[in-house]
């Protein structure tokens, strides 16, 4: 059963004593007195976030779904209305932003989403430099690289690795296409209170305000705290990281063009800048918990002076500076004063000339404290992406459900493929129903949605993995693997070739079947064995310890 041989492959990938989370939805007895008769849908997308909307819109504008009379509802907490009426003034963005691969901005184009899309309020991104906080090894993606020079006639037309989108625009832009939709019934301003099933095994969801609906096929885009998982009762592997995701909108000196990504892993973590416009880009800095909480409580002035810090300084003069925010508490608040002056004092030890300008991020000249916020980290995989399970005593639970999104994986942001892997799971799952449909088949049966559960589980789990591994990689300070991740990364920075090709996998390439640039960089460190004659006994040494650390495992076809 491919159910079952996905539990066993979230165990090939997990670390010891993974805590398995199982939570449920209201208990299936305790719920509001029907008010009326349920309402029927032919699908139930339980979720309004970015790819609930992504999968309403490929269902709903798809020729066969909507010839077929297929009538759809999405369901949320939030205010639909008001958000397909989002907007901020220029110059002002939202604190959650995401990367798009091209992949998926194909998808959206196809779809009808992305003529909703203001592009002034996107940003293409052609260069990434990311690099190691305790070596400073390198790595550069530029999408100028492989094209031949009279192919670059001006910076408009270069190719893009990804384009950055605010995940309030992007949700803007889904429900205005959906609204023109005949097929598809926005219901927003209410909550799900319990999920059921009906005699004939349908879900019966019951709202906060009374309302029942019936449907043959419950998606849950529902997030990590998942009411549609729990009513299948699939359980989730993973586990949380002792970290938090610091993000927020930073103001930096102007430049003309602001197309490059910036992350530098620390040893607390990595901080990145991704650039939003020539004045602004989003902070996406992923640190220790007790950091995170003095981070957010310093003054604009100073957390912009630890920003540029910890992307110039040497780890040795950072980390006594983050350690200081870290003891940060209500009953001892940290004295921003006090870390401006030691940030001062660094980078007076530091000479001006260690890095040059070309090398660093455009300098943070203010925060918009406003938007500061933090999130917990972690990373879980459901064991399964559907509920039907009847034929697993051990997993018997209700039918007719399919996940996506974060209800089913949810991952470090180091990486930003989140958004994307969702996207993903949305395309394919459109895409199943559609082929259901054509073939006949009841759209919430096993049978019918198999083969989307096959197409995407092993995809997302792959990615997921090599994430977590990059992840506890980077966190280790052993010389030896510090030594041998460095060599890797400088040794695939010269070869043009597997880095042209590790963008047109991040770019998402529609004409390879690759999983994207973290899918590969894990292969990244096979080319450390490259470079065995600088020293077979320190690669010995450093691979050794390398490989007992994070021992892949080997299935791909």
């Amino acid at each position: 059963m491919y159910q079952l041989s996905q539990r066993n492959l979230l165990r090939s990938f997990s670390k010891p004593l993974l805590k398995s989370q199982r939570t449920f939805a209201t208990p299936t007895n305790q719920h509001p007195t029907p008010t009326h008769p349920p309402k029927d849908y032919d699908i139930v997308i339980v979720g309004g976030g970015p790819v609930g909307l992504a999968l309403a819109n490929a269902l709903a504008t798809c020729k066969t779904i909507k010839s077929s009379g297929t009538q759809i509802s999405v369901l949320d907490s939030a205010n639909l209305d008001q958000l397909s009426q989002w907007t901020l003034p220029n110059g002002e963005w939202s604190n959650r932003v995401s990367s798009l691969t091209n992949e998926n901005m194909r998808f959206l184009k196809s779809i009808g989403v992305w003529q909703h899309i203001d592009l002034s309020r996107t940003n293409p991104l052609e260069r990434m430099e990311v690099w190691d906080g305790l070596s400073d090894a390198r790595i550069i993606f530029d999408s100028s690289d492989g094209c031949e020079p009279n192919e670059i006639i001006n910076q408009s037309n270069l190719p893009h690795m990804a384009r950055f989108i605010e995940n309030l625009h992007l949700q803007t832009g889904m429900l205005r296409n959906l609204k023109l939709q005949s097929n598809v019934d926005l219901i927003g301003s209410t909550k799900v209170e319990s999920i059921q099933s009906d005699p004939n095994n349908l879900p019966l969801i019951y709202m906060n305000d009374g309302k029942i609906f019936r449907t043959r096929l419950l998606i849950g885009a529902d997030g990590f705290n998942s009411p549609v998982k729990s009513y299948a009762k699939i359980t989730s592997t993973g586990w949380n990281y002792d970290a938090h995701c610091v993000v927020g909108t930073l103001e930096l000196e102007p430049t003309s063009l602001n197309h490059t990504a910036w992350q530098r892993f620390l040893t607390s973590g990595p901080l990145g800048i991704l650039p939003l416009s020539d004045r602004c880009a989003s902070l996406a800095w992923s640190t220790k918990p007790q950091i995170a909480a003095g981070l957010k409580s310093l003054t604009p002035q100073t957390l912009s002076s630890v920003i540029n810090a910890c992307f110039a300084l040497p780890h040795s003069s950072i980390d006594p500076i983050l350690k200081q925010i870290g003891t940060h508490s209500k009953e001892t608040p940290i004295d921003s004063n006090l870390i401006q002056a030691e940030v001062d004092w660094s980078e007076s030890l530091v000479r001006s000339n260690q890095l040059s300008s070309d090398e660093l991020p455009p300098k943070v000249t203010g925060v918009r404290m406003e938007s500061i916020a933090s999130f917990p980290l972690r990373m879980f995989h459901a064991d399964q992406y559907l509920g039907d399970t009847k034929d697993q005593a051990e997993y018997a639970g209700p039918s007719r459900v399919a996940l996506v999104g974060d209800a089913a994986h949810v991952l470090h942001p180091m990486a930003g493929q989140g958004l994307n892997l969702g996207l993903g799971d949305a395309r394919e799952l459109a895409k199943t129903v559609k082929i259901a449909l054509e073939n006949g088949q009841d759209i919430g049966s096993l049978t019918a949605l198999s083969p989307y559960a096959r197409s995407r589980y092993i995809n997302n789990h792959l990615i997921m993995a090599t994430v977590d591994k990059l992840n506890k990689l980077y966190s280790i300070k052993a010389s030896p693997i510090v030594w041998a991740r460095s060599v890797g990364v400088e040794v695939l920075n010269e070869l043009p070739s597997l880095k042209n090709l590790m963008m047109g996998r991040a770019g998402g390439d529609l004409n390879s079947n690759r999983i994207g640039i973290w899918g590969t960089v894990a292969d990244v460190y096979e080319t450390i064995e490259k470079v065995k004659y600088l020293s077979d006994g320190m690669v010995r040494m450093g691979l050794g310890a390398l490989s007992s650390v994070f021992q892949r495992d080997r299935f791909r076809n």
